[in-house]
């Protein structure tokens, strides 16, 4: 049968199923502060599995592989039903994910040859696109940004790969008192009570922060290289555009993306959406700070 592992981040319920002889210690040690013992029926489930070989999955034909850089993400076409892959590399898929109709019952499957390598990165980027799927009817985001925690409130940094999401965090931590890293990659906005909260999840990229904490998301500063330290305030159609792509979202389905446009209009209706053109130096933190702080 396997062991479920619980877990529950931003209130939503999922399960890992594992295999008796793998040690959830060694693969799912982020997930750790997460651990639920709530006894209602998980959002999904994952299970892992381990195959000699892949082929044996039938996962249906290629139709895209997404991503500038690793993690690859893939996409399979079969009968109309859409199969999904990951890898290291665009020259095939290292593991490969088939979801139940709904998302609610999943199989990873790993080549048990490259088990030590894969199992914590299939796991991963299987429940990343399961808890979206899954929770976007629950008026919830997973944003690619870094959270600082700052005075009991968060203040989310978006960009581009590159621009210095994680490096501006750290010159706030750096330079501003009061300040904490809350998640550095991936952390989860929910509305709750009107109010956009912002939560730590167990996916925070190279960055080991992992942190069931939670607070009201005060502001939303997209990032952008530049030779000088400018903020400007956004009008909400440039706060929606800004938001927008930072979300994690399957885009090819049409009721998860009203869902998302929902979400994010509810955000910035809620949150103050700011634009910093700037340097990588302190002053560039103060200048933020003083702005979306008054």
């Amino acid at each position: 049968m396997g062991k479920l592992c619980k877990y529950d981040v931003a209130g939503h319920l999922f399960g890992v199923l594992l295999p008796d002889d793998i040690d959830a210690g060694q693969y799912l040690a982020a997930y750790a502060p997460f651990s639920s013992d709530r006894t209602d029926a998980p959002l999904f489930t994952l299970r892992v599995e381990y195959v000699e070989d892949l082929k044996t999955t039938d996962p249906g034909k290629p139709k895209e592989c997404l991503n500038d850089e690793a993690p690859y993400f893939w996409i399979f076409d079969k009968d109309g039903k859409f199969n999904f892959g990951f890898s290291y590399s665009k020259s095939r898929p290292d593991c490969i994910l088939l979801p139940s109709e709904d998302f609610s019952d999943s199989v990873v499957y790993i080549p048990v040859s490259m088990a030590d390598r894969l199992t914590d990165f299939a796991i991963s980027n299987s429940m990343m696109l399961l808890y979206t799927f899954r929770t976007s009817p629950y008026e919830t985001l997973m944003v690619h940004a870094s959270v600082i925690r700052h005075n009991d409130g968060g203040y989310m940094f978006l960009g581009r790969s590159g621009t210095g999401k994680s490096t501006h965090s750290r010159l706030w931590l750096n330079n501003i008192e009061d300040t904490e890293l809350l998640n550095d990659d991936n952390p989860v906005i929910r509305i709750v009570d009107d109010e956009a909260v912002v939560f730590g999840t167990p996916w925070s990229g190279k960055t080991h922060c992992y942190k069931n904490e939670s607070v009201p998301l005060k502001a939303v500063v997209r990032l952008s290289q530049a030779p000088y330290n400018k903020i400007a305030r956004n009008i909400p159609l440039q706060a929606y555009a800004s938001l927008m792509p930072a979300c994690s979202c399957m885009r090819w389905d049409r009721t998860s993306t009203d869902f998302l446009h929902c979400t994010v209009e509810k955000v910035i209706s809620n949150v103050k959406c700011w634009h910093l053109e700037c340097l990588p130096d302190a002053d560039a933190a103060h200048i933020c700070h003083k702005a979306v702080t008054e």
